[in-house]
């Protein structure tokens, strides 16, 4: 018995026991980040992740690490040498402890400087990611981790993390996945407190010196927003959740307890619920992905990309949540729903994808080219976000209203919300044993399959039908899919048809400007494109297999298809049921 205490208290000695630090520097050239392991292995090797959960794109990220040296604790430099472009193995020479320093920074990019929702550093405030700016241990992801901010006189620091007990810059984590799904605003910013079912939430706002009017409307959509969502489920998962808001860029990633927001100054000053679409999805996140997960998306491999069938359901249900989140906040009227449900069948209805590229397909290759789909792209969010919707009036019909997508995302939380996530057969089993009824068949012609939804068929349920019309609209269709690496060039999608494809744009081409307008995100395209009328001249620059070209065309028109839902004209009991489950909470 001592031999045995003996032998478990010296493995828990030699187990590596890992300290980081972020400063920023006055220069705000980079963050200067420090790693010190207590034990390191023989063979110590550090990597930085190649990928970042929620973004599913690589990110080359050995472009944001410089100047990596690894020292003993006489200061003696130690032997390091780089075994891929994303690591690096060093050899301690039998040294109880190792510090590694590195710089993590794009230092000679402005787009480092210019804000956006997920990393960057400028003279008053910075935003830290950490996938992109934290070596983890090879072997020891799952090893605890603190973490210390050295910042400028007058900053305050806002993350996820679990604040420790011996200051007020030092964090805890218990593993290098929650480390690294804790992003950090860092600086001069605005704090807006508040509780949503008995649990502490919080928004942290930097506009870069700009302040969001009407705060207190901006917090009630928030605290709206938290409590619909917590009562889905009935419970919150956390001890307390930070939204981070950052002034620039749009769009939003979740985490684990917190979730980074771009938005604009005026967004915010015009509407202060100007984002309550993302900050429903991006909060749904919490249970969905975080929680409820495929099998594939954790443990976590970062070296290499990490494909599942089930991003359909992991995004676009969110989005769908997202739609009936807000109108059971009543922050959108049962009209608003049912428009912003109209408007998304016409997206889809307009795109001959939907027929040839499946919601399974469109995730599983989000990694890729559009070639290996022909060029056709559809989006898994758009997709996923309608066949949430269908899948929740089957349900709720062949069930009377007794049954709805809720039960189904409480029965994942309950099986799949531990260590392993769930498989595409799981999932379709799942459904089946939260509601009682099979959809297999649903999965096999809309999920796997591509084939043509009959709409009214699903619709009628909550008392609805779909008329579609055509209308002329400006044909200037230009559209934009991420690029296979972050970093590089957003890549354009050209509509079969279309007045750019004619003119010879392809999808997949590299986008550099659209009017002289730059293109740094899909917003700048959506921005571009709408600004441009009738038999105006459009001017198209571009990357093609490394060469730059100059597309020119006139806009023309086209007929572009639009969805309604219209209220059947005497709808049954049944209908008003299914219709009033669908906008109402009903724990």
């Amino acid at each position: 018995m001592i031999l045995l205490l003996v032998a478990l208290i010296s493995a828990q000695d030699s187990t590596p026991q890992l300290f980081y630090s972020v400063t920023v520097p006055t220069d705000r050239s980079a963050y200067l980040v420090e790693l010190q392991i207590t034990n390191p292995p023989g063979r110590s090797r550090l990597v930085i992740p190649n990928w970042a959960p929620g973004a599913y794109r690589l990110m080359d990220s050995w472009q944001n690490i410089r100047d990596v040296v690894a020292l003993s604790p006489a200061g003696d430099t130690l032997p390091l040498r780089q075994d891929s472009p994303i690591s690096w193995v060093i050899d301690p020479k039998g040294a109880t402890r190792i510090t590694v320093r590195y710089t993590a920074g794009l230092r000679d990019s402005e787009q480092w400087r210019r804000p956006n929702n997920r990393w960057f550093l400028r003279s008053t405030s910075g935003v830290v990611d950490g996938p992109r700016t934290f070596m983890y241990l090879d072997g020891w992801k799952q090893a605890p981790a603190r973490v210390t901010f050295r910042v400028p006189a007058g900053w305050r620091i806002a993350t996820g993390l679990a604040p420790t007990t011996s200051d007020s810059t030092t964090f805890a984590a218990p593993s290098y996945d929650v480390l690294i799904d804790s992003p950090v605003l860092l600086g001069k910013f605005l704090t807006y407190a508040f509780s949503a079912a008995g649990t502490p939430h919080r928004a942290v706002v930097d506009l870069g010196g700009g302040r969001a009017e009407a705060p207190g409307v901006f917090v009630d959509m928030l605290r709206r927003i938290s409590t619909t969502a917590i009562g889905i489920f009935g419970s919150a998962p956390y001890t307390d959740y930070t939204y981070i808001f950052v002034g620039g860029r749009g769009g939003g990633l979740e985490h684990l307890n917190s979730t980074t927001i771009g938005v604009t100054t005026g967004t915010l000053a015009r509407n202060p619920r100007g984002a309550e679409t993302v900050s429903a999805h991006e909060f749904f996140h919490v249970w969905n992905v975080k929680r409820i997960r495929p099998v594939e998306l954790g443990p976590f491999d970062y070296e290499h990309e990490v494909r599942t069938v089930n991003l359909w359901w992991s995004e676009g249900v969110t989005d769908y949540y997202a739609d009936v989140i807000l109108a059971r906040a009543g922050l959108d009227s049962p009209a608003d729903f049912a428009q912003g449900l109209a408007t998304s069948i016409g997206n889809y209805r307009s795109n001959p994808a939907r027929l040839l590229v499946s919601p399974e397909r469109s995730s599983w290759t989000v990694w890729d080219s559009p070639a290996v789909n022909n060029s056709y792209v559809i989006s898994y969010y758009l997709q996923g976000e309608l066949l949430g919707f269908l899948l929740d009036l089957a349900i709720r019909d062949s069930t009377d209203n007794a049954k709805s997508l809720d039960d189904v995302m409480r029965y994942l939380l309950d099986h799949y919300a531990g260590e392993r996530g769930f498989t595409r057969d799981e999932l379709v089993a799942a459904v089946r044993s939260a509601t009682g009824h099979d959809f297999e068949e649903f999965w096999r012609l809309y999920v796997s399959g591509a084939t043509e939804i009959p709409w009214d068929d699903y619709l009628r349920a909550a008392g609805w039908d779909v008329v579609f019309t055509e209308a002329p609209d400006v044909d200037a269709r230009i559209g934009s899919i991420p690029p296979a690496v972050q970093g590089s060039r957003w890549r354009a999608v050209a509509a079969p048809g279309s007045a750019a494809e004619r003119a010879g744009l392809r999808t997949g081409d590299e986008l550099v400007r659209i009017n002289r307008r730059p293109v740094i995100d899909g917003t700048d395209v959506t921005t571009a494109v709408r600004a441009i009328g009738p038999s105006a001249e459009v001017v198209v620059e571009v990357v093609r297999d490394g060469s730059p070209l100059t597309i020119r065309f006139e806009a023309g028109t086209y007929n572009r298809v639009r969805a309604q839902l219209r209220d059947l004209p005497a709808p049954t009991a049944k209908m008003r049921r299914i219709r009033a489950g669908l906008l109402r909470a009903e724990r």
